[in-house]
């Protein structure tokens, strides 16, 4: 039994949605996506530890040790810490 039969009580296959609907759907999907993750990329922490920019608030690391004195009398710093005493 065709759809195409005089009495037929359902009549021509009428598609449930309008293309230009599905498409104006797809498309705002697409949108909300791009703005999310465009969000998402702009409002991330510590967003500033990969760029090269330098801000007023950067903390500069010497790149040298500071260097200690040594005695010139010839004797040697001890190299371990003495023990603890302890009192019972």
């Amino acid at each position: 039994m065709s759809p195409q039969r005089k009495g037929s009580k359902r009549g021509a296959y009428k598609p449930p949605r309008d293309r230009r609907e599905i498409v104006t759907a797809v498309l705002a999907s697409l949108a909300v996506i791009v703005v999310t993750a465009a969000l998402v990329w702009f409002l991330r922490p510590n967003r500033d530890s990969g760029s090269t920019s330098t801000s007023d608030t950067t903390v500069t690391v010497p790149t040298t040790l500071p260097t200690t004195s040594v005695p010139s009398d010839g004797t040697v710093a001890p190299t371990t810490a003495p023990a603890a005493t302890s009192t019972p």
